[in-house]
Order: structure tokens, then C-alpha cells, then sequence
């Protein structure tokens, strides 16, 4: 069974329908990325799991359950995390403070336990845990994104656009730290334009246009694809 399953989704906002019966799944442990151009629909696919956004049509099944009516702290709950595009640190907080807000609802001792964690496996937050994160770089601040995200320990992360902003070499270390967070047996789908950093450092993916699935396949078949490079990937491989 896999841990993630939309559907025949259709959704939109108000009378602009985005999503057209659109189908994903994600296995266990798997990372997975989603692909296409402006407009395809990608972040309101993301959001549709969250819970920001409700079908018109089709379901999401998570770990076997109907997300249907579904609030999003309902869906946290259940194991969902997700780090937005935008907006997903608090700046005029500390490194350790913004931790305490993502695990806010915790006994104090349990959040103790997991803010040690974070710090553990974010060494670069823990030289830092005392500092403002407005002074902070944008690789950081995607990291303490993902740390915070990570405090209500998630079978499931949803990450927006990991790349955005950001120069070539943090990216690469944005993409390591997301492939350390799998291997720890965490589920992780991204919505990513950079494609071919993403792809490279998942196992599958889907490509979305116009609000359908156009293509899904393994990580590296998709990189193969000529159509797709051409499309999508920015020409020939290599280039």
C-alpha cells in the first residue's frame, strides 16, 4: 500500500479549476518529485494533501485513510508535514526559538528531546541556535524550515520549491540534507523547479502540464527523456 494516493483529483479556485482528475502516489520511504512549468498545477497539488485546498472530485488517501474533511492540524497529526515556498521561518526568532514553535503542542520535556534531535542532525543550526534568523542565509533558513517541520516527526514531508532563491551551491546542500532526512525513513515529496538537481536525488517522478499528469516514472528515466528535456529540463543532457 503506499503511504500517499491521490485520486482522479479535481480542485481549483473558485471557478478556476487548476487540477483535472489528476492521479499520484507515493510509496513508503520514496523520494518523490513533481515537475512541469508555471501554471501546471504542482503547488495546488501540494496544497490539496495539506488540506488548504478540498477536491471538487476524486480523493487523497493517506496510510489507507480518507483525508475528506480533513482540517490541516488534523493532517499534521496524522503525519503530514510541509514546508512552504515563502514565509517558512519566523526571522525575528532564534534558531531555537522558531523549533519551540514547531513543536509548540509538545509536553515540554518531548520538545526538549526533539529540538536535541534537529540540532543533532542540523549541526550548522546548533553553532547558530542562539541567532536571529533575519541574519541567517537562505540555505539555512531552509534548513531551520525543515528542522521545524520535522518536530512533529512526519511520515510524510511536503516540500514547496526547496530551491527558491537560492544559489547553486546551497541547493545542492538543501538536496543533501533531504536525502539525509529519507534515509532516516522519512517520505518526502517535492514540487521543484529545478529539475534536474531534484530528480537526481529522488527516486521517481510525475510531470504535470495544464493541470494533468503528462508523464510518471522512475527518477532516472525521466532525466533520460528526451521529450522531457527538451520540455521541461532545459535541452540536451549534460547541458
Amino acid at each position: 500500500m503506499a503511504l500517499l494516493e491521490v485520486r482522479g483529483c479535481h480542485a481549483g479556485y473558485g471557478e478556476a479549476e487548476i487540477l483535472h482528475g489528476v492521479d499520484l502516489h507515493v510509496d513508503h520511504r520514496e523520494i518523490v518529485t513533481i515537475i512541469g512549468p508555471n501554471g501546471a498545477g504542482k503547488s495546488t497539488l501540494i496544497k490539496l494533501v495539506m488540506g488548504f485546498l478540498e477536491p471538487t472530485r476524486g480523493e487523497i488517501l493517506f496510510d489507507g485513510r480518507d483525508l475528506k474533511g480533513l482540517r490541516t492540524d488534523q493532517r499534521v497529526n496524522a503525519g503530514i508535514a510541509y514546508v512552504p515556498q515563502l514565509d517558512n521561518v519566523f526571522p525575528s526568532l532564534t534558531v531555537i526559538e522558531n523549533l519551540r514553535m514547531g513543536g509548540y503542542l509538545l509536553p515540554p520535556a518531548e520538545a526538549r528531546r526533539r529540538i536535541d534531535a534537529q540540532l543533532e542532525q542540523f549541526p550548522r543550526l546548533a553553532e547558530r541556535r542562539g541567532q536571529r534568523v533575519s541574519t541567517m542565509s537562505g540555505g539555512e533558513r531552509q534548513m531551520l524550515a525543515m528542522a521545524r517541520a520535522l518536530m512533529t516527526d512526519p511520515s510524510l514531508l511536503l516540500l514547496d520549491e526547496p530551491s527558491a532563491a537560492l544559489a547553486p551551491a546551497l541547493v545542492d546542500q538543501v538536496f543533501e540534507t533531504v536525502v539525509e532526512i529519507n534515509n532516516q525513513g522519512r517520505t518526502i515529496l517535492i514540487v521543484e523547479q529545478e529539475a534536474r538537481i531534484a530528480l537526481a536525488h529522488s527516486h521517481r517522478g510525475y510531470v504535470l502540464a495544464d493541470g494533468r499528469n503528462m508523464l510518471d516514472d522512475r527518477a532516472d528515466r525521466i532525466l533520460a527523456d528526451e521529450k522531457v528535456r527538451e520540455a521541461y529540463l532545459g535541452g540536451a543532457a549534460g547541458t
